[in-house]
């Protein structure tokens, strides 16, 4: 799920290492805290996801 994460198009992973393509991986922390912040940001996602339905019950109509 992380792997397949896109923002603005890119698939963020993919890109990560193809723009570091040939070059050592001398990063790998960065690396995963990016994996960490895609990971937690799907999870937020998931929870506005379960609650938009009643939020979006709320909502004045004009």
């Amino acid at each position: 799920e992380v792997w397949n994460y896109h923002i603005g198009g890119y698939q963020v992973l993919h890109k990560y290492l193809k723009d570091r393509k040939g070059r050592i991986m001398d990063d790998a922390p960065r690396y995963c805290r990016i994996v960490t912040a895609l990971s937690k940001t799907i999870e937020i996602q998931e929870k506005i996801d379960d609650i938009y339905p009643e939020v979006e019950n709320e909502l004045v109509n004009f």
